[in-house]
């Protein structure tokens, strides 16, 4: 049995045929990470939106938990996972391919970075002493 907002067996036993083997390790090297423990730790980080320094410590370091993440999301385990749960859904449910909506927001990142725009051709004279000297 599972808690209750970690990723249930029957679901787990899906998502583990997607997984990519991990390399061999006979020559000696750390044991890996358990990817279930990991995979519940990327569900909480999309499930609360959180930060990955601000994981909590029960799904390892965040580090080992990011880095399983980019492994996974180059070999395209989460198209995968999407694709074999769109199918599951359409099987028990159905959808109805014909209508499909999009939803989205943009806002803009308080932390972003400094834009990148080209300087003003007289960069030494301030707004109101280019408007008075045009």
């Amino acid at each position: 049995m599972t808690a209750p907002r970690e990723i249930s067996d029957e679901l787990w036993e899906e998502i583990q045929k997607l997984i990519p083997p991990r390399p061999d390790r006979s020559k000696g090297g750390r044991k890996p990470a358990d990817d279930r423990v990991l995979f519940n730790g990327m569900f909480f980080i999309l499930r609360t939106g959180a930060a990955w320094r601000d994981m909590p410590k029960e799904y390892g370091p965040w580090s080992t938990v990011y880095d399983r993440f980019r492994e996974w999301r180059d070999a395209e385990v989460f198209e995968q996972l999407w694709a074999k749960c769109l199918r599951y859904y359409e099987k028990k449910y159905g959808i109805i391919w014909e209508w499909q909506s999009g939803d989205g927001a943009y806002v803009r990142s308080p932390l972003g970075g400094k834009r990148q725009r080209s300087k003003p051709h007289r960069s030494g004279q301030t707004r109101n002493e280019r408007s008075r000297a045009g």
